[in-house]
């Protein structure tokens, strides 16, 4: 039998392959559905029907345990200083930096947090969950315009 899982706040479809076993009187078969980046509300709602996550895990996030400074020197052996392009975003001016929010939303990726603030016309992006190729993109951006 095919069961179709529809998630509140457009969760999306989640299809489960399920068994019936009408040889024992009640027998229970556990499935396991992984949402990509569900939503609050969805989140306080599984977390009525029991435990959300693995290990400590909620909303795919695991809890930092100090890789973040090794995530830093990963990027800055890939020759781009990461509090420079920092830098070098906040010195663009406003067409260029209408130019980067549209790189960054044609290039991110599931695990790139943004932020896009319209009513105070402000765009946030985490810059260490940017793919890499994206993060080079920018740097080089920055290094034309500004020749950082």
């Amino acid at each position: 039998m095919r069961i179709i899982v529809s998630a509140i706040d457009k969760g999306g479809d989640h299809e489960l392959s399920h068994d019936l076993n009408f040889q024992q009187e009640r027998y229970e078969a556990e499935h396991k559905i992984t949402f990509k980046n569900p939503k609050p509300n969805l989140l306080e709602k599984l977390k009525e029907s029991g435990p959300v996550g693995a290990g400590g895990e909620e909303n795919g996030v695991k809890p930092k345990r100090g890789d973040e400074s090794a995530k830093k020197r990963k990027r800055s052996e890939k020759g781009v200083d990461m509090e420079k392009l920092a830098e070098s975003l906040q010195r663009l001016g406003e067409e260029d930096l209408l130019q980067v929010v549209e790189m960054v939303h044609n290039n991110k990726t599931a695990d790139t947090y943004t932020k896009n603030d319209v009513e105070q016309g402000e765009f946030h992006v985490d810059l260490y969950t940017l793919p890499d190729s994206l993060v080079r993109m920018l740097w080089d951006y920055c290094v034309e315009k500004l020749g950082t």
